[in-house]
C-alpha cells in the first residue's frame, strides 16, 4: 500500500518555500505515495500548482474553536504512515501527535514526547535544505537536488509583459538587476543609504538598469532609497508572489538581504547575491556557481561569531568585490537572454509527464 505522508512546515513563506525540495524527493523515491503539507494560508502561495503534491492542508491562526477541533479531525481522519514536522513547535507538534501516525519525525527539541524518532542533526552549519533532507536520509531516501521549486506560467509574466511595454527602459536594458532592500527586522537590513550607493555604481561602472522590488506595505519605503540615488532607476511594478517571481526571473542578477524575494530569486536561478549580518550566510543561501552572499565577520577564526556580526559592518567595498565575481556570468546570461528571448515559465525538474500531476 502506497504510505500516506505529512510535510508540517507552518509558516514563514521562505521557509515553506525551503521545503519543496523535500517533496518533489519524496515523489521521487515514492511515486505512488500521498503527500500531504501542512501550512498557514500564506503557504497557498508557494504551494498552489505543485506537481508533486496530493494535498495542502491550511490551518487558520484566527480560527474559531470549532474550525480548529474540525482540523484536528481531519488530521486524525488522515490516517497518515508518516509525519515530517519540520517546524516542531508548540502548535505543530501538537498537530503531529493528533494525528496517531506510527511514525512522526522531528529535529531535538523540548517537544520530542510528541514525536516517535528523533533525527540526528549535522553539528555543522549548513544549507537549510541539506539541513531539512536529514529527515529524508533517515528515512533511508537519497535526495539528489536542493533545487526550489515554484512554479509560475506565462499568466504570471503578463503584468512584466505589460511593464515592458510601458517602460522602454527595461524592455530595452542590456542588464537588468534587480535590488531588494526590504526585511521585516531592522538588525537583518543593509543600511539604505549603502544600498543607493550601490545602485548609482551598478548603473554608472556596469551599465545596468537597476529596478527596485519591494512587497506590500513597502512601495514609500523602497520609493525613499530610491530617491537618494543620483542615477536614473526603476521601481518594479506591483506584483502578486508569482508575478514577482517571472519579474525575478526575466532579470539578470538579483542583489539583496537574506529576506523571501532572496529564495524566489535562487528558486527561478536568477543569479543572486545575498547580504547576511546576524544571520548564517552558508544556512540560507546554497553557495553555488549561480548564488553567492557576503557575510558579516566571515574572516572570523571562531564559528560563534561567523555570522553573527552586525549587518552594517559589511562595506560597500566589501560587497562590491563580491560582486565583481559574478560579472562576467552575470552579463554573458543576460546576452543570452536577450538573443534567446524571455523566458516564459518555470521548469521542473521532472519530466513533463511528472510534471503533469496536479
Amino acid at each position: 500500500m502506497a504510505p500516506k505522508i505529512l510535510l508540517i512546515q507552518l509558516r514563514q513563506l521562505g521557509d515553506i518555500l525551503l521545503t519543496t525540495p523535500c517533496l518533489r524527493e519524496i515523489r521521487r523515491a515514492w511515486p505512488e505515495a500521498h503527500i500531504s503539507f501542512m501550512t498557514h494560508p500564506m503557504g497557498r502561495l508557494i504551494l498552489k500548482d505543485n506537481p508533486y503534491l496530493d494535498q495542502h492542508i491550511v490551518y487558520d491562526p484566527k480560527a474559531s474553536w470549532r474550525q480548529e477541533w474540525q482540523l484536528l479531525r481531519q488530521l486524525r481522519a488522515g490516517a497518515f504512515d508518516m509525519v515530517l514536522d519540520f517546524m516542531y513547535n508548540p502548535r505543530s507538534a501538537l498537530y503531529a501527535r493528533i494525528t496517531g501516525a506510527p511514525r512522526r519525525l522531528a529535529f531535538p527539541s523540548r517537544r520530542s514526547l510528541f514525536f516517535t524518532e528523533t533525527v540526528p542533526q549535522g553539528g555543522k552549519v549548513e544549507y537549510i535544505v541539506s539541513e531539512k533532507f536529514r529527515y529524508l536520509t533517515h528515512l533511508g531516501l537519497k535526495p539528489e537536488s536542493p533545487a526550489l521549486d515554484l512554479p509560475w506560467f506565462p499568466a504570471d509574466a503578463h503584468r512584466t509583459d505589460l511593464w515592458s511595454t510601458e517602460e522602454p527602459r527595461f524592455a530595452e536594458a542590456p542588464l537588468r538587476i534587480v535590488l531588494s532592500p526590504t526585511h521585516r527586522r531592522a538588525e537583518r537590513q543593509w543600511p539604505l543609504d549603502r544600498f543607493a550607493r550601490l545602485a548609482d555604481r551598478l548603473s554608472l561602472e556596469w551599465g545596468a538598469t537597476v529596478i527596485w522590488i519591494w512587497g506590500p506595505g513597502e512601495k514609500e519605503f523602497v520609493e525613499g532609497i530610491q530617491a537618494r540615488c543620483l542615477q536614473p532607476s526603476l521601481l518594479a511594478p506591483a506584483t502578486s508572489f508569482r508575478e514577482l517571481a517571472a519579474l525575478i526571473a526575466r532579470s539578470d542578477l538579483f542583489i539583496g538581504n537574506s529576506n523571501g524575494p532572496s529564495h524566489v530569486a535562487v528558486a527561478v536561478d536568477t543569479p543572486s547575491m545575498q547580504i547576511h549580518g546576524p544571520t548564517y550566510a552558508a544556512t540560507w543561501c546554497p553557495l553555488s556557481t549561480r548564488h553567492h552572499a557576503v557575510q558579516a565577520c566571515a574572516q572570523s577564526d571562531t564559528l560563534a561569531s561567523l555570522g553573527r556580526g552586525p549587518i552594517d559592518l559589511i562595506s560597500e567595498e566589501e560587497l562590491w568585490q563580491a560582486l565583481s565575481s559574478l560579472r562576467k556570468p552575470v552579463e554573458v546570461g543576460a546576452a543570452a537572454r536577450r538573443r534567446l528571448g524571455e523566458r516564459r515559465a518555470w521548469q521542473g525538474p521532472f519530466t513533463s509527464e511528472q510534471g503533469d500531476r496536479s
